[in-house]
């Protein structure tokens, strides 16, 4: 069996069938500081390497011979329940969401080309740090950040036009506007108020949120992308509940008609899902949740989404 290992600190396994991208990712990650490294060509030599070596998070391609990245993350959980756990693949990741739903995963990298490096070493970060919220992660030290705080939800429409006019990109404005007021609803009525969602025509809308219940948007960007967060204190959303509602939308029942077609709760994700370049829902429970949108100015990294839920 051949095992390649180095660096320090945060222990990885790698897992690829692929030899180029193993070694390209293993050639990545070696390179950043504080990183122990080791790879696995596939599933069975990852377990040999798991009952030999203590570590802290395992990345996984999804297509592989033999064991699965499914199968193989599946056997991590039950045995090592305290390693992260991160799926890799080049295909539409729509397609696993169940899988994701049954086997608990919140992230799915998308092998781009060019391969976005940098993508996969904030989510990495993220995760063995335990430290997922902020958008200043994403960017160079200084780069400044705009914050507006919405207290009422009688003008979602106007506070969305203007958090949009802040970034450069005419383009899709009014598709950000849509998704944004979207996000901010969900946060102000599930997040900060804990409205039912089948009752949305007896929401009350004439309060106005307190500074520690207000819904809180900061806005940044530089030459390659631009980033909008949307964060509530009621950390009420759940990894599983996204993972459903997102399945919904794509499922189809025996007529062909996708089953959440009629769902009054659970669009807004999807829709974000769907205009937005990279979509991240960051989950503390019962504190904060925090939905991330990071759009590209150019078509870069086109292609299949990836999918990021982390849930603390």
């Amino acid at each position: 069996m051949a095992e390649q290992c180095d660096g320090a600190n945060y222990r990885i396994l790698l897992v690829d069938d692929e030899p180029e991208i193993r070694e390209m990712i293993f050639d990545f990650l070696t390179d950043l500081e504080g990183y122990t490294v080791c790879s696995a060509k596939n599933g069975m030599e990852a377990l040999e390497l798991l009952e030999k070596r203590t570590f802290d998070l395992v990345l996984s391609d999804i297509n592989m011979p033999g064991i699965k990245g499914f199968e193989l993350l599946k056997r991590v959980r039950e045995m090592y329940p305290t390693v992260k756990r991160v799926l890799i693949t080049a295909y539409n990741v729509e397609e696993y969401l169940e899988l994701a739903m049954k086997h608990d995963i919140g992230n799915i990298f998308v092998k781009t080309t060019p391969f976005n490096f940098n993508e996969l070493s904030t989510l990495l970060r993220n995760l063995l740090l335990g430290d997922i919220f902020g958008i200043k992660r994403y960017f160079s030290e200084g780069t400044p950040v705009r914050k507006f705080t919405i207290s009422r939800s009688t003008k979602l429409d106007q506070d969305a036009k203007t958090i949009v006019e802040v970034i450069n990109d005419e383009k899709r404005q009014k598709r950000i506007e849509l998704v944004l007021i979207e996000l901010l609803t969900n946060a102000i009525f599930y997040g900060a108020r804990n409205e039912a969602p089948d009752c949305k025509d007896r929401w009350d809308h004439s309060f106005e949120l307190t500074e520690d219940t207000a819904v809180v948007v900061k806005v940044a960007s530089d030459q390659e992308k631009y980033i909008i967060s949307v964060k509530d204190k009621g950390g009420r959303l759940k990894k599983k509940d996204v993972l459903y509602w997102l399945n919904r939308q794509i499922a189809l029942d025996d007529t062909g008609i996708p089953l959440g077609l009629l769902d009054s709760h659970g669009r807004g994700l999807f829709i974000a899902r769907r205009y937005i370049d990279r979509l991240v829902i960051n989950i503390d429970k019962q504190k904060q949740t925090e939905v991330v949108m990071i759009n590209y100015y150019n078509s870069t990294y086109n292609g299949h989404k990836p999918l990021y839920i982390n849930e603390i």
